[in-house]
């Protein structure tokens, strides 16, 4: 038997999907080499690159001041995410009432800078999910499902954040962020025929300490958000049993450090959940290489985070 296929599943969590990068840093230190990429939101963003040739660092590059920089490769600017609707968006009824900002900027950057932008023609593969605002349930993105449609417009669909961004037009659906669908698209890692599913997840909840300052105490934003985060992680949990009982064979190692309040608005919010999510990941990967898991495919038999 020849070594598993691997799979990186990676989660949005706007802000948050940059601790993906940490999780990559590991499994290139750990030479683990990724065979298929799904990802939703930031998930699918840095999917689109990483399978191009550029490293975590090269992606992490684009978080750091400029005289920091260290990677030659082209820069995706964080302007890029902050687009305005032009005169016939602004004309058009209803455009600000489904949101306020345009992913067209985006697409527009991602299309400039993405080295192939045709799901065909990647050596590894690259599934994007997105969802359909009108209640059509999910759109996938790449082999074995839409692969006719450049990346650039699927990863954009897929960073469609409902309220922030207007629905992203492709067809004539109005696609935006995959996870109001699925949180996590572990189903379409095992479709795709993965035999190791490493679950990147941004979205654990904190844990206060015993005695410690309730979040009760820090306001209406971060209750709903530790609200989201209990309720997504929940699904993620029922969606890995799933998995568990129906794939036996499938090994599913699942990484979500506890990433806090961080955000990449700030550049010192950038390397704690860098550090974060590569200490976890390392840890929990490395105890998985030990076990054999990335040696034969045959050795792979349980579920279960390492």
């Amino acid at each position: 038997m020849g070594k598993p296929r691997v799979a990186f599943v990676g989660s949005g969590g706007a802000a948050k999907g940059v601790a993906h990068l940490g999780v990559l840093r590991a499994l290139e230190e750990l030479d683990v080499d990724v065979d298929i990429f799904i990802g939703a939101s930031t998930g699918a963003l840095i999917g689109g690159f990483y399978l191009q040739g550029y490293r975590a660092d090269d992606m992490v590059d684009w978080f750091r001041p400029r005289f920091q920089r260290r990677s030659k490769k082209p820069r995706l600017p964080l302007r890029a995410f902050v687009g305005g609707p032009n005169g016939e968006q602004l004309r058009s009824p209803g455009y600000l009432a489904s949101g306020v900002l345009s992913i067209d900027r985006l697409e527009k950057k991602l299309r400039e800078l993405l080295p192939n932008n045709d799901f065909r023609n990647l050596h590894r593969s690259l599934l994007v999910s997105a969802a359909d605002i009108d209640g059509r349930g999910r759109t996938v993105f790449g082999p074995g499902h839409r692969d006719d449609v450049p990346i650039s417009e699927a990863v954009a669909a897929s960073c469609a954040m409902p309220g922030l961004y207007r629905a992203y037009r492709i067809g004539s659906r109005y696609l935006v962020d995959g996870e109001i669908v699925r949180t996590l698209s572990i189903d379409l890692a095992v479709e795709a025929g993965a035999d190791v599913i490493i679950v990147s997840n941004v979205y654990r909840p904190q844990v206060m300490r015993p005695g410690g300052r309730s979040l009760v105490h820090s306001g209406l934003l971060a209750v709903g958000r530790q609200t989201m985060n209990i309720v997504l992680s929940e699904k993620e949990k029922r969606g890995i049993d799933l998995i568990h009982r129906l794939y036996p064979h499938v090994q599913v190692l699942n990484v979500s450090a506890e990433l806090g309040r961080y955000s990449f608005t700030s550049p010192l919010g950038v390397r704690p959940m860098l550090t974060r999510s590569y200490r976890e990941a390392l840890r929990i990967l490395a105890a998985a290489k030990r076990r054999g898991v990335f040696d034969v495919a045959s050795n792979v038999h349980t579920v279960g985070q390492a």
